[in-house]
């Protein structure tokens, strides 16, 4: 009798301590400006990327590259962010740099690399054909810079909302 009572206890105490323990293996922040750092190092590298993918003085087919590359760094960058928990219980960062690194990969993917290759037809174009694509060209690249700004100021304003609420103060914005 009394060693079903000691066993019963004892189940009862460990199921209590495994309710306690936190079973998420990803990794966890105490400090808040790790957690925004973290985040904001990561967006700064696929920046740096993107901005090599757009370099066109290394040339057409180096840029294809690049874009390759930031595809695969976007997917990276989303297997870190996925592997991080929300500081205390707020996720509003993560997912906003998660949807601003799903918004790069296709940029990596899709729309610079149309851009580049409407790049190159124009370069090697004649001169009466690329007075006709100027235009096209021009109306490319400022979509793909206007669609660039109108993401990253979203990650910005989260990240700005994100520093109120946990008392922090984010030191360097874009403009």
């Amino acid at each position: 009798m009394k060693f079903s009572f000691i066993f019963s206890a004892m189940a009862v105490l460990m199921l209590a301590v495994s309710c306690n323990v936190n079973s998420d293996k990803r990794k966890s922040f105490t400090d808040v400006v790790e957690y925004n750092d973290f985040i904001v190092d990561h967006i700064n590298t696929l920046d740096s990327a993107y901005i090599l993918a757009l370099a066109t003085d290394s040339g057409i087919d180096v840029c294809m590259k690049k874009c390759d590359q930031l595809v695969e760094l976007c997917d990276k960058t989303t297997e870190e962010f996925k592997g991080i928990q929300p500081y205390q219980g707020d996720s509003t960062l993560t997912m906003q740099a998660l949807a601003y690194t799903q918004f790069m990969r296709n940029n990596g993917k899709t729309e610079i690399k149309k851009l580049l290759k409407l790049i190159d037809k124009y370069q090697n174009a004649s001169f009466e054909e690329q007075e006709k694509m100027v235009e096209e060209v021009q109306s490319t690249a400022e979509n793909i810079d206007k669609q660039y700004d109108i993401e990253i100021n979203k990650v910005d304003k989260v990240q700005q909302k994100f520093s109120v609420k946990h008392n922090f103060k984010v030191l360097k914005t874009r403009s």
